[in-house]
């Protein structure tokens, strides 16, 4: 026998074994958490966007909104392998053959990988989410927004009917009523406030009763302009310009002069006014499928523009698909992206609005 021969024979059965051996030594649980994390997320990330717009499009069309939670993603992974080899001597079919050329050998590698996730889905139903929806958000919910940095005219701007009496512009019965020029100054007035630092909140604990939110002004090293805009907010809300803290209460009217009182909107009535947004297609106003909501202002500095168009839009933000034909936000879009994005926060904030107590109406008798 060549030794030669056997010695290349041998090796080649140990390189197969090796190479099984190496092939099962990998490691393929954490390679899929770099592959599927960010493919979840944004996958994810993409069909709350686009669950959203359609949300917003089928209420200005009167449809029902409609959400669908994905509570958790579970990946299964298996990996199977297999390796083997075989040889053995035959006979020649020459007789001048060398022991090499009787040698046969044979190599087997078979690997099978199968990825089988798992989705749940809920439908987001019952009267708990119903009243999540239509729960007016906390007041003091929306001032912790302000606090965590979220700009006041685009908070106010959405979650806020009215401060003090004074009115925002609401949709009602599809009828748009305009905001009463005081709010827009107001909120300016506030959000130039917040950036300087010279207005805040702050979370008193009274003793046997719940937590109060006051919120305050502060008046030292004011600049003159923002000054005597901070003391005109005072005047239109009819606070006492000597006092400098407020407490915060829900309803339409304040009962005292210490006192701010926000009516606050629920994620559906906020839902509702950004819907007044959406510009369908003439047809279907003509038509009678949507409500004509009358000269709707065509505004670039509303919190949301959303286009329509019969044809699919090239590289939007979120697109979707309504009524035969597309609405979408455009990428460039800085305040309807930002918007949409708050409603994330809003919507997390409608899931404690069971937990509080129910708020008082205020009624002003004159």
């Amino acid at each position: 026998m060549n030794t030669r021969t056997l010695l290349t024979a041998g090796m080649a059965l140990t390189l197969v074994g090796q190479a099984g051996c190496a092939y099962h030594a990998k490691h393929y649980g954490p390679p899929s958490i770099v592959a599927d994390r960010i493919t979840y997320n944004t996958a994810v990330a993409t069909s709350w966007k686009e669950q959203t717009l359609l949300n917003i499009v089928k209420l200005r069309y009167m449809d029902t909104p409609f959400f669908v939670d994905v509570p958790q993603i579970t990946g299964g992974y298996t990996l199977q392998t297999a390796a083997g080899a075989n040889a053995g001597i035959y006979p020649p079919l020459n007789p001048l053959a060398s022991f090499a050329q009787q040698l046969g050998l044979t190599l087997n590698f078979q690997a099978a990988y199968q990825d089988r996730p798992t989705i749940s889905y809920t439908p987001q139903t019952g009267s708990q989410f119903i009243r999540n929806l239509t729960q007016p958000v906390n007041p003091g919910s929306v001032l912790f927004l302000l606090q965590s940095g979220y700009p006041a005219d685009v908070v106010f701007g959405l979650t806020v009917d009215s401060i003090n009496g004074v009115r925002n512009q609401s949709v009602t019965g599809g009828q748009v009523r305009p905001a009463d020029p005081e709010f827009d100054r107001i909120v300016k007035a506030l959000r130039r406030a917040q950036i300087s630092g010279h207005v805040g909140i702050r979370v008193e604990h009274e003793k046997d009763k719940k937590d109060a939110v006051t919120f305050f002004f502060r008046d030292q090293d004011l600049d003159p302009d923002l000054a005597e805009e901070l003391a005109q907010v005072r005047r239109t809300l009819k606070l006492d310009p000597a006092r400098g803290d407020f407490r915060v209460a829900f309803g339409a009217a304040a009962s005292q002069p210490n006192e701010i009182a926000v009516l606050s909107r629920s994620v559906l009535r906020v839902l509702s006014e950004l819907a007044t947004h959406v510009h369908p297609p003439p047809e279907h106003v003509a038509s009678g499928i949507v409500p004509d909501l009358g000269a709707v202002p065509h505004d670039p500095q509303t919190p949301l523009q959303v286009y329509s168009s019969p044809t699919p839009p090239v590289d939007p933000f979120v697109a979707v698909c309504y009524e035969g034909y597309w609405f979408w936000i455009d990428k460039s879009d800085f305040r309807s992206k930002r918007t949409l994005s708050y409603l994330l926060v809003l919507l997390a904030l409608a899931d404690t609005g069971a937990k509080e107590s129910l708020p008082v109406i205020t009624i002003s008798a004159n």
